[in-house]
């Protein structure tokens, strides 16, 4: 997903500005409905190169559960 707002984000060297204009962008983010507010994310930093890296940012999906049926059998002969 890229982020149309980043151009309007200023470069800064400072961690502290960039926490908080991190901070600003995500909440832009959850108030343009990207992601509600409470949703777990998951956060990783990708790249290849040292200078060249950038921050992935994901809703985490709950994993589907599947329990089959033990009364089903079936109705072929398995061959291995």
């Amino acid at each position: 997903m890229s982020i149309p707002f980043a151009a309007a984000i200023p470069s800064t060297t400072a961690t502290g500005d960039m926490l908080g204009q991190l901070s600003i962008a995500l909440q832009e983010l959850v108030e343009g409905g990207a992601w509600t507010n409470g949703q777990e994310l998951e956060v990783k930093i990708a790249g290849t190169l040292k200078n060249d890296k950038f921050i992935v940012i994901k809703p985490i999906k709950e994993k589907l559960i599947c329990n089959p049926n033990p009364e089903l059998k079936q109705k072929h002969p398995y061959n291995a």
